[in-house]
């Protein structure tokens, strides 16, 4: 009885050894399925969906880096500081502004008309004082959506 279990606990120890061995590409692996394990975190494999590439999504798994959760302060306030005369040239941050997007936080998202200046987003504190402020002239809907989720109290 004694030599079946130290058996079967061998068995399930080599066998469970091989399975997490299996989870995981090495570099070289990965490198040559065209993932760089050194830059690939796994928040950017749980979008491969979206694009119908489930096929790739285990190797994209078996080689990302989890990400660190990095926590900072949230802010009750962005303010979105724009030139009308400059949003031609951001059609993102245009579409953003001027569209119904902006709406999805309530108060807590306002857009200011500044002249002349670049599209900018102030986070501020409870008393109105900003602690933050952002150049985002090259971000797109999406980057400024994340942002706000991100950063903004909920």
């Amino acid at each position: 009885m004694i030599k079946a279990y130290v058996i079967f606990v061998a068995f399930f120890a080599a066998t469970t050894t091989t399975i997490f061995a299996e989870l995981e590409l090495s570099h070289e692996e990965c490198k040559e399925i065209g993932f760089n394990p050194e830059t690939l975190k796994c928040s950017a494999c749980e979008k491969l969906s979206q694009f119908q590439l489930e096929e790739i999504l285990t190797d994209c798994q078996r080689c990302c880096t989890k990400d660190i959760t990095e926590t900072h302060e949230r802010f009750p306030l962005a303010v979105f500081e724009v030139c009308e005369c400059n949003l031609g040239r951001f059609p993102q941050v245009n579409a953003f502004v001027k569209s119904e997007m902006k709406d999805n936080w309530g108060n807590k998202v306002k857009v200011k008309q500044v002249r002349g200046t670049l599209p900018t987003i102030l986070l501020k504190s409870s008393d109105g004082r900003t602690q933050r402020t952002l150049n985002i002239e090259k971000w797109d809907t999406d980057t400024i959506t994340d942002f706000l989720n991100d950063w903004l109290e909920q």
